[in-house]
């Protein structure tokens, strides 16, 4: 299976994952890039997944489109 990925999502890795503020069209490209490259061999019908490069995150998956980057949920262990 073969994923797109939007501007968008290469934006929020440029962001998310590479702390920047700033960038250009250029940087956004190699981002989408660098997560096709990441998930090229990625069989999956689950609408979250890992970013296997970057386990602290979750790429969103929409009609077979990434369309966005966030952080994993912390889970927090609560005490009984």
């Amino acid at each position: 299976m073969s994923f797109k990925v939007t501007y968008h999502a290469g934006q929020r890795f440029l962001e998310r994952v590479m702390g920047l503020n700033s960038y250009t069209k250029k940087d956004v490209i190699d981002a989408i890039n660098i997560i096709r490259a990441d998930i090229h061999n990625i069989v999956t019908s689950k609408k979250r997944f890992i970013l296997p490069s970057f386990p602290k995150f979750n790429l969103v998956v929409r009609d077979n489109t990434i369309v966005t980057l966030i952080p994993k949920p912390v889970k927090v262990l609560q005490r009984r």
